[in-house]
């Protein structure tokens, strides 16, 4: 059996390369790009209470990760995204360490805290939250760090002050992250399916801790939306209103849309979904924990984000946590089941349909990759070979688990495929991503000096996606439209960016009286030339 310290080791080391290795080989997504543009103008403006995107007022979430993102900016400059995203791989590693905290209150076990730590890191929606600049992954893991000290402050015989006022504080981080997403998705989940298990046993000598708990989550949570209110009324109550008609009109999907949730673990997919199977896996998981807890907490989490009509992958990740738990149990519990002389026939067709299915994946991803029509060109020899002699020695790995009909070797050999994805295959796949010949980059223009303190401005209104190119570029970008108004918006010289060339939609007593000078086109699809024409632009400097 592994120690506690090598345990810890080994999930570092999992940590860090799902959570940061090749973290900045993909471009800023359209979130990401709000985020960070909304940081820099922090710290251009100062306006640390009262947030702007773009010069309007961003008041739609609480700004924790945006303190967050605006001190990294701070302390490493605005161009590297793999140290802008290293906050959020920070946050990770705190959820992975409070799931491997709380799933140590609920067994006993030596074991599973660590296979439950490191099944979380390595399923697909988490590492790939921990890889964005986002404000869920730092509101979940709050928010579970939470959970894991109210649970052990109700386990504990004493009163277990410290626990609940540090779970106070966590909550209220949370709320500062992301309002109450994290208490309906994560914390409320929770307490439904602690409730039908253990009861409210044990809460009645805790009202102290409870209540002190509460008080210290109301002032860190309330200080900054109560503050907003009183500076701008009208605009908080517009947002207020915006952000409840989201849920309701905004992304809607039907009521089971959710219900394929297994598949946001990505390898771990079909023995999460056994996992599930309450018949079968309730006799065999509960002698490790308490089945019908896990099940409820991610039954109810997946029911009470199916009652809102707008729905996203990414807010299903406050289920995953208490999904990985189930998934840890049911491998300690194959690995424990295999080492008998006769394990169920269910059991044994189980671990080899999954151990034969992982070695024939990596048999076939080198094939399928060195000779997709994408890639040629895009791998070296020394890739190729490295590439592939890694991933078939996990074959070979899959294969000796299987004849010594060992599960751990099966879960290790999983968590390294994950890893090794992560180190050779995300680089490759940002690189297949950008197959439009004209893509290029704004990035050009935030680094030429002879465009620094001229206003920019777009041709018309600016659009969502728009955002995509303010953060590129690295300037607060206005709206103009020729068409409408034929006098500059500015004095020259200024910056133009419209989709048509300049020539079409700039009024003739401009194009008369300037100097018209296309710096070029830029078109920032990666996948198709022009496939979003919001950004894909002429840039033209009028003097």
């Amino acid at each position: 059996m592994m120690s506690r310290k090598l345990q810890f080791f080994l999930l570092l080391l999992i940590t860090f390369i799902t959570f940061v290795v090749n973290n900045g080989s993909v471009e800023a997504n359209i979130m990401e790009a709000r985020n960070l543009t909304t940081a820099r103008e922090m710290l251009q403006k100062g306006n640390w209470l009262e947030p702007t995107m773009n010069g309007e007022l961003r008041l739609e979430k609480p700004p924790l990760p945006t303190w967050i993102a605006a001190g990294t900016i701070a302390l490493f400059g605005d161009e590297n995204l793999s140290l802008l995203r290293l906050p959020s791989a920070i946050a990770a590693l705190l959820l992975i360490f409070f799931l491997f905290k709380l799933t140590s209150e609920i067994t006993g076990d030596a074991l599973l805290p660590f296979v439950t730590a490191g099944t979380a890191a390595t399923s697909f929606y988490i590492f790939f939250m921990a890889r964005d600049i986002s404000w869920d992954i730092f509101c979940h893991s709050f928010m579970i760090g939470a959970i894991w000290l109210i649970h052990k402050g109700l386990k504990s015989e004493k009163s277990g002050r410290s626990d609940f006022v540090s779970a106070g504080v966590l909550m209220g981080l949370s709320f500062m992250s992301k309002g109450p997403v994290s208490f309906f998705a994560l914390l409320l989940p929770y307490g439904i399916a602690r409730s039908f298990t253990f009861g409210w046993t044990g809460w009645g000598h805790k009202k102290t801790g409870l209540t002190t708990m509460v008080l210290i989550t109301m002032l860190i949570s309330f200080w900054w939306p109560l503050l907003i209110w009183s500076l701008h009324p009208g605009i908080s109550q517009m947002v207020a209103q915006q952000e409840t008609s989201a849920w309701l009109e905004r992304s809607t999907r039907p009521f089971y849309h959710y219900w394929s949730f297994p598949v946001q673990t990505g390898i771990w997919a079909i023995l999460a979904t056994i996992s599930l199977v309450y018949p079968y896996a309730k006799p065999r998981i509960s002698r490790y924990g308490n089945y019908t807890f896990m099940l409820l907490w991610v039954v109810s989490a997946v029911v009470l984000l199916s009652l809102f009509p707008e729905k996203k992958e990414r807010y299903l990740l406050p289920v995953l946590l208490p999904l990985a738990m189930l998934t840890a149990f049911y491998f300690r519990y194959l690995t424990d089941a295999l080492k008998t002389a006769s394990p169920g026939q269910s059991d044994r067709v189980i671990f080899n349909v999954n151990v034969l299915l992982m070695a024939l994946i990596c048999l076939l991803i080198p094939v399928i990759l060195i000779f997709h029509p994408l890639s040629g060109g895009k791998f070296s020899l020394v890739s190729q070979v490295t590439l592939s002699i890694v991933f078939w020695g996990l074959a070979i790995f899959f294969m000796v688990a299987f004849r010594k009909k060992n599960p751990f070797w099966l879960w290790m050999g999983m968590v390294g495929m994950v890893l090794w994805v992560c180190i050779s295959l995300i680089p490759v796949a940002s690189a297949l991503a950008i197959s439009n010949p004209a893509y290029r980059s704004y990035k050009e223009l935030r680094y030429r000096s002879d465009l620094k303190g001229i206003p920019f401005f777009y041709n018309g209104e600016i659009p969502g996606k728009f955002i995509e190119v303010i953060w590129n570029s690295g300037h607060e970008v206005k709206s103009w439209d020729p068409a409408g108004r034929q006098q500059l918006p500015a004095s020259p010289p200024i910056v133009f960016l419209s989709n048509q060339h300049p020539s079409v939609v700039l009024p003739a007593s401009v194009l008369k009286n300037f100097t018209i000078e296309v710096i070029g086109h830029f078109d920032g699809n990666p996948g198709k030339r022009g496939g979003n024409i919001v950004l894909s632009n002429y840039v033209t400097v009028i003097r």
